[in-house]
């Protein structure tokens, strides 16, 4: 531990010192009263909002879409290879679940390693 020096000031010497702090407080909340404050109007702020809307549809058609892509093909690929390679079916079926398991297993130990 640090050792601390501590100034004991006398009355006198302390309430002259707290009238200063006192003074440049004051100062300092005269100075930042005289900065102007600009408020926008309601307007502006439904302006906003409207804008805000239309930029997060248009995210979620962009995601929407991208996400019908994916599944589309990833599906056309399955059925494909259900018809043409019903082994390269089964094996993909079989796969899959081992990997989400094993997968579960190691997030869920990652997070028992992290809060030991």
């Amino acid at each position: 531990m640090k050792k601390q020096k501590v100034v004991i000031l006398d009355n006198e010497q302390q309430n002259n010192h707290d009238l200063d702090a006192i003074h440049e407080l004051q100062d300092g909340l005269s100075k930042v009263d005289q900065f102007p404050v600009y408020t926008p109007d309601l307007q502006w702020f439904e302006n906003m909002v409207i804008i805000e809307k239309e930029n997060n549809r248009k995210k979620l058609r962009k995601e929407l879409s991208l996400f019908l892509i994916i599944a589309l093909f990833i599906l056309s690929g399955i059925i494909v290879s259900f018809y043409q390679l019903p082994f390269v079916f089964l094996f993909i079926q079989i796969i899959t679940p081992v990997f989400i398991v094993f997968y579960t297993i190691m997030g869920s130990r990652k997070k028992v390693k992290i809060n030991e």
